[in-house]
């Protein structure tokens, strides 16, 4: 006889959902997701570089008012290579204010949506792999704390791979399966959408991740749900393949004047 799984949550969780309603990342970042991310799935983004500029674009869609085409919530930012900081994302967020003429707002009332926007955004710098499982066992507290946060971004899942190897190497892609279900568990319930970076070569196989493990199309444990490719071409553009259950698509961009312009 087939067994019944039931979806378990803890007092906290049950209350945490009940007691208010969340504003969620859901249609967030029509440049690259049709329609999407909703709470709860799984955004992978790889490259044979950093993606530090594309993830702080989107941190800022994400903190953005909604009335200024934004999604208006809470970020929270585990930062493992040190590529994303707070000046850096504030001096974003001060170029896309001043630079979107149309939202009419006076000087005033700019450092006032800045303060706002920074407010939503959480940073934890994670410099061993004994701080990130540390920070993964917390998630929840956090998230109990902050209840506006509705996306997690973690750059990189990956960066302690090397360092936890000892006589016994684990493979990549149950390494990272591994972490992504630690992270899943720990953000069960408190609608959150994860973002996580990784190397291009990061996979146990020699085929392409993207080829031998197929998108989810709901959320799942330890699957990804969405898959994007980044990657330089020789005219200095970047282009982003975006890979789902259903669809791949292909988004071209370009940096000028340290902001993305899409194409």
């Amino acid at each position: 006889m087939e067994k019944t799984k039931f979806k378990v949550e803890s007092g906290i969780q049950l209350l945490t959902r009940l007691s208010s309603k969340k504003t969620t990342v859901d249609n967030f970042y029509p440049n690259l997701f049709q329609s999407g991310p909703k709470s709860g799935e799984v955004i992978e983004v790889f490259s044979n570089r950093s993606c530090s500029f594309l993830l702080i674009d989107m941190i800022i869609e994400a903190v953005l008012p909604i009335k200024f085409g934004g999604a208006e919530i809470g970020v929270l930012i585990i930062n493992t290579d040190g590529h994303i900081s707070l000046p850096a994302l504030t001096a974003a967020l001060q170029n896309k204010l001043h630079t979107q003429h149309h939202f009419g707002l006076h000087e005033d009332d700019c450092a006032k949506v800045l303060n706002d926007m920074i407010d939503n955004i959480f940073i934890l710098d994670v410099f061993d792999a004994t701080q990130l499982y540390t920070t993964f066992q917390n998630l929840e507290n956090i998230l109990i704390k902050h209840n506006n946060i509705s996306l997690c971004v973690i750059d990189t899942l990956t960066a302690f791979y090397w360092s936890e190897q000892s006589f016994k190497i684990t493979k990549m892609d149950i390494y990272l399966r591994n972490l992504l279900r630690i992270v899943q568990k720990a953000v069960q319930g408190h609608e959150v959408t994860i973002l996580y970076t990784r190397p291009e070569y990061f996979n146990s196989s020699r085929d392409l991740i993207e080829i031998t493990e197929a998108c989810a199309e709901v959320p799942t444990a330890e699957k990804v749900n969405c898959r994007i490719q980044v990657f330089q071409n020789e005219d200095e553009t970047f282009t982003a393949n975006v890979t789902t259950s259903s669809d791949v698509t292909r988004k071209n961009f370009k940096i000028e004047f340290n902001k993305i312009s899409w194409l």
